[in-house]
C-alpha cells in the first residue's frame, strides 16, 4: 500500500479490513480516494471507511517527512471531543515525531460493546492510512475513555501500551506497558493507586505518575513523560525513535520534577523515581535516577509520608461509606450544614488532596442516583438528589443540566431555560446530547432554546 506523507502534507487515504488481530492486509490506496489533506503541524477530521459515521481528528507532526513511520497516540475522550487531547499534547507530537489521534464517536454512556468496536474500527483505519510504527501504537484516554483504551487494546495483539488518564483497566493488560495517570485529587485516583501496586512484581511496565490536580486531563509535561515511559517499553523490532535519546530526557524531566516534589512530598518524589528507574531498565542514564533514589529510600522523611498518606487514606474509606449513604438518607438542610466540614481542608497536602477526592467521589454518586431516579421515574427523588448534588459540587455543570431535565419532566416549562443557561455558564457544551435529549424536544423550537444552542456553538 502506497501512503502518503508530504513535506507539508499528508494525503489520507482508505483503511484496511475491521480485523482487529494487528495482522490485516492493507487494501490499494490511489490519490482518487484520498478523502482529505492535512498539512504537518495541523489537526484534520477523518471519516472510517468502514463506517463513515465513525470520525476522528488527527494531528500530523510539525517535522512529518516522506517515507518514515511513525508511532502513534490514539487518544478516547469521555465526552467524545477528540480534538482536544491533541490541542493539549501536539507539542509532544511535534518534539518526539508522534501522530496523534482522537476518537469523535466514543463518550461516556455507550454500551461497552459498542465502544470498543469504535475504537477498534478507528485503530484499523488509522493503521490503513498512516506510516504508522507496527511496533509503537499506544492508546490512551481521559476517565471513561481510558476504560475505552484498556479495553479495546484488551482485543488486540497490535497495542504496545495503554496510558490511563483517571481509570483504571478491567483487569492486567499484561504483556502492555502501562502508565496511570492522576490528579491528586481525583476521585480516582486510589482506583488506579490500588490496580498498580496490584500488578507490582509482575512482569512488564505497571506505573502511576500523580500531579497536583483534580479529575482532568494531565499537563503536557506530565504526559510527556507517560509517553517516554511507553515508548522506552518497546519490542527490539521498533522502526522509529532513540531509546537513549528518550531516557536521557526522561531522566531530565524526572529528576526536575522531583525537584518540585521534594518540596511537597518525599514519598511522592520518591514514586516517581522508581516508575523512571522501571522504564529505563539497563539504559545508561538510569544511573542517575538510582542515586537520588538510593539518597530517599528508607530515609526517615520517606517512612513518615508513608504513614501520613495511608491514615488518610483509611480515613478516606470511612468517609466514603459514611457520605455515600448519606446522600440518600440526609436532607438538603444537612447537607448545607456540613458539606463544608467534609470537603474543605484548612491545610494543603495530603488531606486537602483526600478532601477534593471525597467532594468528586460523592458528586459521582449524586450524578449516578440522580439518573437512576429519572429513569425509575422517582421524581421526587431526583428533586432532592439534584439538589445535594448543587451543593455537592456547586461548579458542576452536570447538576444545572439534570435541573432543567428535571423541570422538563414535571411540566414546570418556565425554569427549563434559566436552568439550561445555568448549566452552560458552568461549562456545558455538549451541542449533540442537548439536541437529541428528548426531555427537551418540545422546546427545540423555542426562542430562548436556541438561544442556548446559539451560546454553546459560539464557545
Amino acid at each position: 500500500m502506497i501512503k502518503y506523507i508530504l513535506p507539508l502534507a499528508l494525503l489520507l487515504a482508505s483503511c484496511g479490513d475491521s480485523s482487529t488481530d494487528g495482522n490485516s492486509s492493507d487494501s490499494s490506496t490511489t490519490t482518487e480516494e484520498a478523502v482529505a489533506v492535512i498539512e504537518a503541524g495541523s489537526i484534520g477530521e477523518v471519516s472510517c471507511k468502514q463506517n463513515s459515521a465513525v470520525s476522528y481528528s488527527v494531528y500530523i507532526p510539525a517535522n512529518a517527512v516522506p517515507d518514515s513511520v511513525y508511532p502513534v497516540v490514539m487518544f478516547f475522550a469521555p465526552d467524545g471531543k477528540g480534538v482536544k487531547p491533541l490541542q493539549l499534547y501536539k507539542s509532544i507530537a511535534d518534539k518526539w515525531n508522534f501522530i496523534l489521534v482522537g476518537s469523535n464517536s466514543n463518550k461516556n454512556g455507550m454500551e461497552a460493546a459498542l465502544a470498543i468496536e469504535i475504537g477498534n474500527t478507528i485503530v484499523n483505519d488509522v493503521k490503513g492510512r498512516f506510516n504508522i510504527d507496527p511496533a509503537r501504537i499506544y492508546l490512551s484516554g481521559f476517565s471513561g475513555g481510558a476504560r475505552v483504551a484498556s479495553g479495546v487494546a484488551l482485543t488486540r495483539l497490535d497495542v504496545t501500551g495503554v496510558i490511563g488518564c483517571s481509570a483504571s483497566p478491567p483487569k492486567s493488560l499484561q504483556p502492555l506497558a502501562f502508565v496511570g495517570v492522576a490528579g491528586l485529587g481525583d476521585m480516582n485516583y486510589l482506583e488506579l493507586k490500588k490496580f498498580v501496586a496490584a500488578e507490582e512484581g509482575k512482569p512488564g511496565l505497571h506505573e502511576l505518575l500523580v500531579f497536583d490536580g483534580k479529575h482532568d486531563w494531565p499537563p503536557a509535561p506530565v504526559m510527556q513523560n507517560a509517553m517516554l515511559m511507553v515508548s522506552l517499553y518497546q519490542p527490539g523490532t521498533a522502526m522509529s525513535g532513540d531509546l537513549n535519546q528518550m531516557a536521557d530526557s526522561l531522566t531530565h524531566y524526572v529528576l526536575k520534577g522531583c525537584d518540585t516534589l521534594s518540596k511537597v512530598s518525599c514519598l511522592l518524589e520518591q514514586n516517581l523515581l522508581l516508575s523512571a528507574i522501571h522504564a529505563e531498565k539497563n539504559l545508561s542514564s538510569v544511573g542517575l535516577l538510582e542515586s537520588r533514589y538510593d539518597k530517599l529510600k528508607n530515609s526517615s522523611c520517606v517512612r513518615s509520608d508513608e504513614q501520613k498518606w495511608k491514615s488518610i487514606e483509611k480515613n478516606e474509606a470511612e468517609l466514603q461509606k459514611l457520605l455515600s449513604e448519606s446522600v440518600l438518607t440526609r436532607d438538603t438542610t444537612w447537607w448545607r450544614q456540613n458539606s463544608d466540614s467534609y470537603f474543605t481542608s484548612k491545610t494543603d497536602g495530603p488531606e486537602k488532596y483526600m478532601r477534593d477526592r471525597l467532594r468528586g467521589y460523592v458528586s459521582l454518586l449524586c450524578y449516578t442516583y440522580c439518573n437512576q431516579a429519572f429513569s425509575m421515574n422517582n421524581m421526587h427523588a431526583a428533586e432532592k438528589l439534584v439538589k445535594v448534588y448543587s451543593i455537592v459540587d456547586p461548579d458542576n455543570a452536570e447538576w444545572a443540566y439534570m435541573q432543567a431535565g428535571l423541570y422538563a419532566r414535571l411540566g414546570v416549562r418556565e425554569f427549563v431555560i434559566p436552568a439550561l443557561d445555568k448549566a452552560v455558564a458552568l461549562g456545558f457544551s455538549d451541542l449533540q446530547r442537548l439536541n437529541s435529549d428528548p426531555v427537551f424536544a418540545s422546546f427545540s423550537s423555542e426562542a430562548g432554546f436556541q438561544q442556548i444552542l446559539a451560546k454553546i456553538q459560539s464557545k
